[in-house]
């Protein structure tokens, strides 16, 4: 990240950039922490409040769905006002906001709670993407994109080894959102402290942002939509794999503490995954995508198709991790490269919110699945394998439709 005709770093030194791009993953893993920790905490949740399994789902896609508005909504603004600006003022109302709902008395307050804090998270998560890639030279800024995306997904493992342990010892979802709480105010001082602005920014590139229907003008309106119902796709399957995998090896036989450790695996073979995925966008773009989401639907079915003992099941829960979230990244870091600096947040932000609809819809899908009886493994790991084909022949659309002039130019 030296100073290079950036996407860009070219305005500041290399040693701000490289601290930027550290505090902008930090970010992403309180947010990751955050976005996960109810998911973990939701078996405890359940007995906690004396409700049953199908119940949670509302909770489960009361954060999501204030993440949808955020990112539709919130981010934006960060094309406007400064990226840096909106990413600490977020961080800091949702920390204040996950220690609120550490006390919460009942179910529909926590779900309120949950709603909130989601949109600051969505808030949050583009512009840390847009400024994290703004931190690399242009030719990695898809890379870069997706290097910091895995961020989200590290988060996740804390807050799944977090859970694990604080229910070994006894201890419950309380304390679980009072991490949450407490990791994202420590956070938000660190970036007051040593954030730099978007380098783009500063060069006056990003003031005029734009609204949505610049993405929708003629000859982006099919990319767009595109995209849009790729994000959709990948992030229903995602949260729907990371909100219900817990609570279903939990109704197992297996405990809270093992369910936890067990989708925490899981989590660690996403950030495998997204490694993988971010350092082959250096050269590649949606071929990644379509290669990883293909891969994730073979686990899928491999999931379906035969009951397996512990380790087994161990070892296809990290492989779904690994594809799942390798999907995710790719798809975060070819969507950042498609756009240009002055509508980056508003591409991103719009493509994650409005994908964002999906990752509401699957935990809600997990309670139809277990409403209509589906709450075995093999029948559960059926759910996931269309769309990620259908995730696959998006990315292959885009493969070709970006190679066109016109906004997929500016990333290359």
């Amino acid at each position: 990240m030296a100073d290079n005709q950036a996407g860009g770093a070219g305005t500041i030194s290399a040693g701000r950039s490289w601290l930027g791009f550290l505090l902008v993953l930090l970010s992403l893993v309180v947010e990751g922490f955050d976005l996960q920790a109810a998911n973990m905490a939701a078996p405890n949740i359940v007995s906690s409040f004396g409700i049953t399994r199908a119940d949670i789902g509302p909770l489960l896609s009361a954060s999501l769905f204030g993440v949808l508005l955020g990112a539709m909504f919130l981010a934006p603004l960060g094309d406007r006002f400064g990226r840096r600006t909106i990413i600490i003022g977020a961080c800091t109302a949702y920390g204040v906001l996950s220690l609120i709902a550490a006390v919460a008395t009942g179910i529909t307050e926590l779900v309120a709670l949950r709603f909130l804090i989601g949109i600051g998270i969505g808030a949050v998560l583009p512009n840390a993407l847009a400024l994290g890639g703004e931190m690399a030279p242009q030719r990695l800024l898809a890379t870069a994109t997706g290097m910091i995306g895995i961020g989200i997904t590290f988060g996740g493992t804390v807050a799944g080894a977090v859970a694990a342990i604080l229910f070994k010892q006894g201890y419950g979802w309380r304390e679980v959102f009072m991490a949450g709480g407490v990791l994202p105010l420590i956070i938000a001082a660190l970036l007051w402290l040593g954030l730099p602005e978007s380098p783009a920014l500063k060069r006056g590139e990003v003031r005029s942002g734009g609204n949505v229907l610049t993405l929708l003008a003629p000859g982006e309106r099919a990319k767009t939509f595109a995209i849009w119902l790729a994000f959709g796709l990948v992030l229903m399957i995602n949260y729907l794999l990371t909100g219900w995998i817990p609570l279903i090896i939990n109704a197992q036989g297996y405990s809270q503490s093992e369910a936890a450790w067990i989708a925490t695996a899981g989590h660690g073979g996403g950030v495998i995954g997204g490694v993988i995925a971010s350092l082959a966008l250096a050269r590649w773009r949606w071929p990644v995508v379509g290669a990883f989401a293909a891969m994730a639907a073979l686990v899928m079915i491999l999931l379906a198709g035969a009951d397996w003992g512990a380790t087994a099941l161990t070892a296809l829960i990290v492989l779904q991790g690994v594809f799942i979230v390798g999907t995710q990244n790719a798809l975060n870091g070819s969507a950042g490269a498609t756009y240009p600096a002055e509508t980056r947040a508003l591409g991103l932000g719009w493509a994650l919110g409005v994908g964002r609809v999906g990752s509401v819809v699957g935990p809600l899908a997990g309670s139809a699945a277990l409403m209509l009886g589906l709450g075995q493994p093999r029948e559960f790991f059926f759910l996931p394998i269309v769309p990620l084909l259908v995730a696959a022949a998006l990315a292959a659309y885009l493969t070709r439709a970006t190679k066109s002039p016109s906004l997929a130019s500016v990333g290359d």
